[in-house]
C-alpha cells in the first residue's frame, strides 16, 4: 500500500522498495518518536488521522493530503509502527 501511495517518493522508508525520498523526514524509527509532525501524540489513531489528513492537522505543511481511505491510512500505519 505503501509503495503504491508513492509515500517512497518524499520518504526513505525502510523495508519499502524505491522509497528513497528526500522532500520529506525519512520514516525510519518512527514507531519510536513520541510526536508526528511536532504536533500530535504519536499514536496509531493520530497516525492514522494523519495519514488521511494531514493539512487538517497542520494547515500548510509540505505533506499533501494523498486521499487515502481510511483502511489505506490503517494499512499504512500498521506497517509504520512497525519501524522501530
Amino acid at each position: 500500500m505503501i509503495g503504491q501511495a508513492q509515500c517512497g517518493s518524499c520518504h526513505i522508508i525502510p523495508g519499502v522498495i524505491f522509497a528513497d525520498g528526500l522532500a520529506g523526514p525519512p520514516l525510519r524509527g518512527l514507531a519510536s518518536r513520541t510526536m508526528i509532525a511536532g504536533v500530535m501524540a504519536n499514536t496509531p489513531d493520530n497516525l492514522v488521522a494523519w495519514l488521511r489528513a494531514p493539512q487538517a492537522a497542520v494547515p500548510g505543511n509540505a505533506m499533501p493530503d494523498m486521499g487515502l481511505s481510511e483502511q489505506q491510512a490503517r494499512d499504512a500505519a500498521a506497517y509504520l509502527e512497525t519501524l522501530r
